[in-house]
């Protein structure tokens, strides 16, 4: 879930002056940069924020956005100010830019089953070149073929509807060409960006990929922006004996304590679920900077197919939530519910720790309390006496949730056709996770869930200052103090398009600052560190933003 808009916004801990620039086609689309100041201290917790703003123009943004651009484009700054000079490189979100087919009433009903749309910032001295473009894979090329006619018939995250009367399109033709398309031609990869090469320093050969929650991915040129190839399966790792089903769109570098160099490359670890002879397994897999990939460890699966959107892992352990919720494998409620809404549920949450060098798994438990999530946040090991032999306590952090609504709900996250209904129906969708720490003592493998019930604000798609961190830029004996995420009903308001970002600081429990604008709506944060600063918060987000009043 990496990117869902079509613009940018940029906040600055240490930029002098407030900027802006704008892609060149659509003015409400543009970067903003703003001073540290400009952050505004959190009210309260359980002070209600006052309703000063009329948040327009929120269908506009999640309304299809066909416009490409190509080739790189200067982006006008229109405020004054400066970009950071440590702010460098190319900055790619991905999201969906297109949900409707009006000739033949398709339409799709999740926000996560549009077509894949990249949008492409290149930063180099306070300079910015964008790009816009559609994934240029199976999938869109039979949308094309079709004259933008109509979509190929697949299982998608939610159903498609027929627009006119907002009822799913089924039929055993559809289901059996679903079917097929699913396994053959399906390449769409909205989700998350992710450099299998991160030591490689950008260069005309760099080449990164477009991920989504099953094994296919797409190649990209980070240099143009084209699209190299795309598949519709990873090649099976090392050990897979069966069919990769599903892999998680939030791979993780790993957390070693060594410098990549030229050579050697950086592991990429990721979960997949496989499909064999004896039933489902989840399968921790490692893959090198080669694109070479190995089973680490493999666990069976005895009561259904899991569904994971991430997981976490720290220098020497891999943790596995697996949410009590399983894949309803019936093509007919697949159709008409999508995948997402045709889970089953279980009774119980399963939580397995495996040990990276010797794949050991280390602790495999069951536990009656339901932890639901889509984003794992960090994952620290916590010497539990260190004069002693106390052990270690491996200690997961997420966003969770304590129902499944979010995920499987009428009002799940993000449901496409309940946002476009109007504020009254947007007002029923879920107001998100909330942070939840998962501590596994392996010494006498005991399980604490930790949910943080002070903070209030809802909150999706959190990153820190590691999220993306590999070898000595990690940390290891501790949480991140400082989360950052967007969210909708902000800061107490009873208005889902009243949506902000939040810096949450979790040694006080609160949100300790936020941005927010009236009509500006705002996507996951990316954090850049100063690489001159002492602080763990000395940096700037770079965020994607939609300016509804402008």
């Amino acid at each position: 879930m990496r990117g869902l808009l079509q613009s940018s916004i940029v906040l600055a801990a240490s930029c002098s002056v407030a900027t802006a620039f704008a892609p060149p086609h659509q003015s409400r689309r543009r970067v903003f940069v703003l001073r540290q100041h400009t952050w505004t201290q959190a009210p309260g917790e359980q002070e209600q924020a006052q309703e000063t703003t009329t948040n327009v123009n929120f269908e506009e943004w999640i309304a299809d956005a066909p416009e490409e651009i190509t080739n790189w484009k200067p982006c006008p700054i229109t405020d004054g100010g400066s970009i950071p000079s440590y702010v460098q490189g190319t900055l790619v979100r991905n999201g969906c830019g297109i949900w409707t087919a009006p000739n033949n009433n398709d339409e799709f009903s999740h926000i996560f089953d549009g077509f894949a749309k990249i949008h492409s910032y290149k930063i180099n001295n306070s300079q910015v070149e964008c790009q816009s473009r559609f994934l240029q894979g199976a999938w869109y090329k039979a949308f094309l073929e079709r004259g933008k006619q109509s979509f190929p018939a697949g299982i998608g995250t939610g159903p498609v509807l027929d627009s006119t009367n907002q009822q799913p399109k089924l039929g055993l033709v559809r289901t059996i060409q679903a079917l097929i398309n699913s396994a053959t031609i399906f390449d769409n990869t909205p989700v998350n960006i992710w450099d299998y090469q991160p030591h490689v320093k950008e260069s005309k050969r760099k080449t990164i990929a477009a991920l989504t929650d099953a094994p296919p991915r797409t190649k990209i040129d980070l240099n143009t922006m084209d699209t190299m190839c795309s598949s519709t399966m990873n090649p099976l790792a090392s050990g897979a004996k069966g069919y990769e089903l599903l892999e998680t769109a939030h791979p993780m570098y790993s957390q070693a304590k060594m410098a990549a160099v030229d050579g050697e490359g950086v592991d990429t670890y990721n979960v997949a679920v496989e499909l064999g002879l004896q039933g489902p397994s989840i399968n921790l897999v490692r893959e090198t900077s080669q694109g070479d990939r190995s089973v680490i460890a493999s666990i069976s699966s005895t009561d259904g197919i899991p569904y994971t959107h991430s997981f976490g892992l720290s220098s020497n352990y891999a943790v596995i939530v697996l949410q009590p919720l399983r894949l309803d494998p019936s093509p007919d409620r697949l159709m008409e519910l999508g995948f997402l809404r045709a889970m089953s549920h279980v009774d119980q949450t399963r939580i397995v720790v495996v040990e990276l060098t010797s794949g050991d798994v280390v602790l495999d438990k069951l536990i009656d309390e339901k932890v639901y999530f889509y984003h794992s946040i960090s994952q620290a090991e916590i010497v539990n006496n260190p004069e002693g032999e106390g052990g270690v306590t491996v200690s997961l952090r997420l966003c969770a949730y304590k129902t499944p609504d979010q995920i499987t709900g009428e009002h799940q996250f993000m449901r496409l056709e309940q946002a476009k209904k109007g504020r009254a129906w947007r007002n029923k969708l879920n107001r998100g996770g909330k942070f939840c720490d998962i501590n596994c003592n392996l010494l006498d493998q005991s399980i604490e869930v930790d949910w943080k019930d002070e903070i209030e604000q809802g909150y999706e798609l959190p990153v820190t200052r590691y999220s993306r961190a590999f070898g000595s830029d990690c940390i290891s004996g501790k949480h991140p103090r400082y989360v950052y995420a967007f969210g909708a009903f902000a800061l107490g308001s009873n208005d889902y398009d009243n949506w902000g970002l939040f810096k949450f600081d979790l040694e006080e429990n609160k949100v300790s600052s936020s941005y927010q604008q009236d009509s500006v709506y705002l996507s996951e944060p990316i954090f850049v560190p100063n690489p001159e600063g002492e602080l763990e918060d000395d940096g700037v987000l770079l965020s994607q933003a939609y300016f509804g009043k402008d």
